[in-house]
């Protein structure tokens, strides 16, 4: 059975001294280290929430900067292809005007040959004429 005597007082004082000392020696550091751990783990929650926008922000403008380089690389083709069009149209109406430059060229050299030779044969042609008359007025 429990007494109520002076050693009750004395084990109560021993369990107080023993809390106090607990408290100081265990429970106080114990308890710093457990909020400086949960502080860190909050601080290294925030940097994580605030590298995963800082990296959605870079991802939207990583696919920004793809679509403009592919709007770019499209009209830089379109551009070729239009530039090369054109060349090509100037090279065909370069090409069709040196053909016709040959064609009148020579159409004027067989014009003169025609001429030469519808002369030659008016000569030709007078000369039979009047060598057919003679033989006939002879």
């Amino acid at each position: 059975m429990i007494n109520i005597n002076h050693t009750l007082f004395i084990q109560m004082i021993n369990f107080l001294f023993l809390l106090f000392v607990l408290n100081i020696i265990l429970y106080r550091p114990l308890l710093s280290k457990i909020r400086e751990r949960i502080s860190k783990i909050e601080e290294l929650k925030s940097m994580a929430n605030k590298l995963k926008r800082e990296a959605k922000e870079n991802e939207e403008k990583y696919s920004m900067k793809i679509k403009e380089a592919e709007e770019k690389a499209k009209e830089n083709y379109a551009s070729t292809i239009a530039k090369a069009l054109k060349e090509k149209e100037d090279k065909i109406s370069q090409e069709r005007r040196k053909a016709i430059e040959e064609i009148k060229k020579f159409g004027g050299s067989i014009n003169k040959q025609i001429e030469l030779e519808l002369n030659s044969s008016k000569d030709y042609s007078f000369e039979i004429a009047t060598k057919i008359y003679r033989q006939i007025v002879e």
